[in-house]
């Protein structure tokens, strides 16, 4: 016979059997969707890996493509002789080329430039208006415009600027870049140009006119000269007739100074010890003017450590130098000094510094002639006119003397320039082609 304990001992293990097999059931249907989602996610994970190594790769393309493009325009902004400076939407320096760098005169590493305004890297002296940071400002752009501006390194420049502006997506002003290129020499060629022009034309009148003014004056003065023999010394008329004579003269002086100037003159140049050449022109000068060799209105020549050799024409370049002598005495009154100097600029400085004027061989240096006067001095506005055929500053000058000379140191492949102080005189500065005798 069953004990009843028994019985319910037995109803209570098939309980807990049976809640433990349903748990059992449970957790097994938990762990199963757990690994059917666990499938799905690791499918899930595998397409979205998939997909993501394909953008990854698609964006790896992109961005070499972009690397590519970016170094391709780099490739050309830097190749371009023309100058290129970028500016933000704040006119601030964003990009710098290597040609806009060497006109500008720039150190270089073009970076320590970034951020500046760019006004601070092309200084404008004249035409301040056209710029990229204007045009970023006003949104307006602007085509070869002719513009001067000094470089960081002090030289005086005469640019082509033209402008354009640079949009975002939405198509803002992002920016705006400056195109500049050096048209320096151009402007120097176009005014000697115009001024051998003016020279020719100069020449053919005088040509045409000379005689014909010569005829008459010849008949003037040799009636003057019968006038002045005839008359007594006490009759007032003889120094009407004298000064009738003096002025044909002075005429006939003028009318040769300009037919001297207006000839073509063939140039025979011949090697020449600069120095040497030098102080044999200042001796016959003294000898002519009737000057002691040591006057003081004459400073003997200093010429440093030069020994350089030129190509002159010695009679030609004498002429020049002399007008320039006498220039100095002139302008300088009773108590004129004159100082004349001469120097070799080295090789890569007169390559850096007078390219842009002389036509310059890879292996030539230039010398550099000094003739310095304490006269009054020439005012600014004056200063560009003095080499003009018939401008002086002079009660009786021609106005030609500076001219000759130009003319003749041009026909020597060389340059002629002034610098002045206003009360303290003038100094002509010859540039001539030269080789080094060291």
């Amino acid at each position: 016979m069953t004990d009843e304990n028994d019985d319910i001992i037995a109803v209570e293990a098939g309980d807990e059997i049976g809640q433990f097999a349903d748990t059992y059931s449970s957790f097994n249907k938990i762990i199963n969707g757990l690994q059917r989602q666990y499938l799905a996610l690791k499918d899930t994970y595998t397409e979205q890996s998939e997909q993501l190594r394909s953008v990854n790769e698609s964006m790896q393309s992109i961005m070499s493509e972009n690397r590519a493009v970016t170094e391709f325009l780099d490739s050309i902004l830097n190749s371009l002789s023309s100058g290129v400076v970028a500016v933000n939407r704040i006119g601030n320096v964003t990009h710098i080329n290597p040609a806009a760098g060497n006109i500008l005169g720039l150190a270089n590493d073009y970076r320590q430039y970034y951020g500046l305004p760019c006004d601070e890297i092309i200084k404008a002296v004249e035409k301040v208006e056209y710029s990229a940071g204007i045009s970023v400002q006003s949104g307006r752009t602007f085509e070869n415009i002719e513009k001067k501006i000094e470089t960081l390194d002090g030289r005086i420049l005469t640019l082509s600027v033209s402008t354009s502006l640079l949009k975002d997506d939405s198509g803002e002003i992002a920016g705006a870049v400056e195109l500049f290129y050096d048209i320096s020499k151009m402007k120097k060629m176009e005014e000697q140009l115009s001024r051998m022009k003016t020279l020719a034309s100069l020449g053919e009148m005088a040509a045409s006119i000379a005689h014909e003014i010569r005829n008459p004056l010849v008949g003037i003065s040799g009636f003057a000269s019968l006038l002045a023999r005839d008359i007594t010394d006490d009759d007032p008329r003889q120094k009407m007739a004298r000064r009738i004579v003096e002025g044909v003269n002075s005429i006939n002086r003028t009318i040769q100074t300009l037919l001297e100037f207006a000839r073509h003159q063939k140039v025979h140049k011949t090697p020449l010890d600069l120095a040497s050449y030098l102080q044999i022109v200042l001796d016959n000068f003294c000898d002519e003017c009737g000057f002691d060799r040591s006057d003081k209105r004459i400073n003997r020549i200093q010429t440093g450590q030069i020994n350089v050799s030129v190509d002159l024409d010695r009679q030609l370049f004498r002429q020049a130098l002399f007008n320039l002598f006498k220039n100095g005495l002139e302008a300088g009154g009773e108590n004129s000094q004159v100082t004349i100097k001469c120097y070799e600029i080295p090789l890569n400085q007169a390559h850096r510094d007078y390219e842009s004027k002389l036509e310059l061989s890879g292996s030539e240096t230039l010398a550099k002639i000094e003739i310095e006067d304490n006269g009054p001095g020439i005012p600014p506005q004056d200063l560009g006119k003095i080499f003009s055929p018939f401008y002086s500053t002079k009660e009786n000058g021609t106005g030609l003397g500076l001219a000759i000379a130009w003319k003749i140191i041009k026909a020597h492949g060389g340059d002629i320039s002034a610098k002045s102080v206003v009360g303290k005189g003038t100094r002509f500065t010859i540039i001539l082609p030269a080789r080094s005798g060291k």
